[in-house]
């Protein structure tokens, strides 16, 4: 727990499931006044939603002067809403390439552009949810993986452009459970419970630590990187991956150890 984000205004995207929703838990945890920005109704009222799409500027203006005039301020900003689509360069329709961009992107430019100025004179806090894919990636996820990679720009971007007030990193998380993980689960072995869990204990085995990771884990680390003990870290994108990005699969000879 950290005392110092008690009473902080924060605003999380895409809060209402997966790992949006772990954030808005620990945040509400530690005390701080939480706004859930998402197109969808949280499954039970936990902070303060607020029905928005993030990939549209009036909704966002409007979102965030709602939360001025009710708080006076922003003080953290976690851009975490994001969608995935499957198709390589060659197969994803154009509206498709658009509409995920439009969302993990200008979405969180967006949210940026417009709290950037509240907070300004006070400092904060501006988090980006990427992905390991921004990192190494998987095939036919064309239009996912350009739209992580580019909020690592824009994240290092507001970095150097407005420190030492404001600070921002972005956190690079490898599988994670998650309705998201489980729809792509789904897509590959059907809608059948045990084949959707086998197949997380699969990908779970090529990570070296040997299991996904769970939404509270990526929420830890959120929290942390908000907090007055992360002072001086800015500009930095964090693998949150289990070791994934380091590991190197080939065979090699058994030993003893």
């Amino acid at each position: 727990m950290y005392s110092e984000l008690k009473d902080k205004v924060v605003i999380i995207t895409g809060g209402s499931n997966g790992i949006g929703r772990a954030i808005v838990e620990r945040f509400v945890k530690e005390g701080s006044i939480v706004y859930n920005f998402d197109v969808s109704d949280p499954k039970d009222p936990l902070g303060k939603f607020i029905r928005c799409d993030v990939s549209s500027e009036n909704d966002v203006k409007n979102s965030i002067n709602r939360v001025i005039r009710e708080s006076g301020r922003v003080n953290v900003l976690i851009n975490n809403a994001g969608i995935e689509s499957f198709g390589s360069v060659g197969k994803v329709p154009l509206d498709e390439w658009k509409h995920i961009l439009d969302v993990n992107l200008q979405g969180a430019f967006l949210m940026s552009k417009f709290t950037i100025p509240h907070m300004q004179e006070n400092g904060g806090v501006i988090e980006f949810i990427s992905s390991i894919q921004a990192k190494i990636i998987q095939k036919k996820l064309a239009a996912y993986v350009t739209s992580k990679h580019a909020l690592i720009g824009l994240m290092k971007s507001i970095a150097i452009d407005y420190a030492p007030k404001i600070r921002s990193m972005a956190i690079c998380p490898g599988s994670v459970r998650t309705p998201l993980l489980e729809w792509t689960a789904m897509k590959e072995v059907g809608n059948n419970k045990e084949r959707i869990e086998g197949k997380l204990k699969e990908w779970g085995n090529l990570y070296p630590m040997k299991r996904i990771a769970e939404a509270h884990e990526v929420a830890n680390l959120v929290a942390f990187l908000a907090s007055d003990e992360a002072m001086y870290i800015t500009g930095l994108c964090i693998p949150f991956d289990g070791g994934l990005s380091i590991a190197l699969f080939e065979s090699v000879p058994e030993d003893d150890d």
